[in-house]
């Protein structure tokens, strides 16, 4: 019950977030011919889940694909194509579970396209690449970490509920070492609640990522096994004729883009009276080296994480 009334909040929340687009889509497919979800399932699938039900003839395994791979651009504006290969499936496929996410924002703070130049990507201590780098100098939240070994600048969409924040370690090779502490409970969170509103010379690369993950490889890492197991999966309640079923393959696949695009520009001046200081001059941030971003809303949920390391 918790979990059926946390993903229909959590859904309502992801969907209400301000200036972006985020669409996040669900679908089973069910090998034609007498097969169903059992009926409690089903009921949640469509209405906790928002799941569409379809079926096909796994049989014919590459137009089941294609019928798949289709629903699959169709719900991220074309960007993740052939998630599944025609070897995924068989006439033995009894379901296919298939999320698709799509996440597109424009920067409340907008990167000129004239002041993107190719520039030096250290990809390790001896080599660099070059790679287009967007240039911006403006007021974002900027913070350090010593104990992390990084500098941290987090970066708002429009609307100023969603954020882009990119954790850019001090040394060039020194993103293993930032994900080890991470792995092992560095609160990242509390780095963040400490970072300050300050004028920041921004250099990010401008980046397209396409990533491939393979769950079969993946999640037995991390304890979930036994549902790969054909003989002893413990899956046999989701079809209604109580088929004992387990995983053959799963596969996750990721996109993300980040460029120059952001919201129309506006300006609003007031005058506050003040004693006159030097002014402090605007902190560096240069994402030169590889660096770790996290897609946050306004409760810091995170939407999306990755990394970039221009190869």
């Amino acid at each position: 019950m918790w979990i059926r009334s946390s993903f229909s909040s959590l859904s309502a929340k992801l969907k209400s977030i301000k200036g972006i687009t985020l669409n996040v889509a669900n679908k089973v497919y069910i090998q034609e011919g007498g097969y169903d979800l059992n009926p409690e399932l089903k009921n949640d699938a469509i209405k906790v889940f928002d799941a569409g039900l379809e079926k096909l003839d796994f049989a014919e395994s590459s137009a089941a694909c294609s019928e798949i791979n289709q629903w699959v651009e169709s719900k991220t504006n074309n960007r993740i194509k052939d998630l599944l290969k025609p070897d995924n499936v068989n006439s033995d496929t009894r379901l296919v579970l298939v999320n698709a996410l799509f996440f597109k924002g424009t920067w409340s703070k907008q990167f000129d396209a004239a002041n993107t130049i190719d520039q030096p990507f250290h990809i390790d201590e001896s080599n660099t690449v070059d790679v287009p780098m967007m240039y911006l100098e403006d007021r974002f939240m900027y913070g350090e970490s010593p104990e992390l070994g990084v500098q941290l600048l987090q970066m708002y969409y429009a609307g100023n509920e969603a954020s882009m924040l990119i954790v850019l370690p001090k040394e060039i090779n020194g993103l293993d070492g930032v994900l080890k502490k991470l792995a092992d409970g560095f609160d990242l969170m509390a780095e963040v609640d400490r970072m300050l509103e300050t004028k920041v010379r921004v250099n990010i690369p401008k980046f397209k990522i396409e990533s491939e993950i393979n769950l079969n490889e993946l999640l037995p890492k991390l304890g979930i096994g036994s549902i790969f197991d054909s003989g002893n999966s413990g899956i046999d309640k989701l079809l209604d004729n109580g088929e004992l079923l387990y995983v053959s393959t799963a596969v996750q696949k990721a996109f993300i883009e980040v460029n120059e695009e952001g919201a129309e520009a506006a300006a609003a001046t007031g005058m506050v009276m003040m004693m006159r200081c030097a002014p402090m001059p605007p902190m560096d941030f240069r994402a030169d080296r590889p660096f770790l971003y996290a897609l946050l809303d306004a409760a810091r949920t995170t939407l999306f994480i990755g990394y970039y390391r221009a190869n």
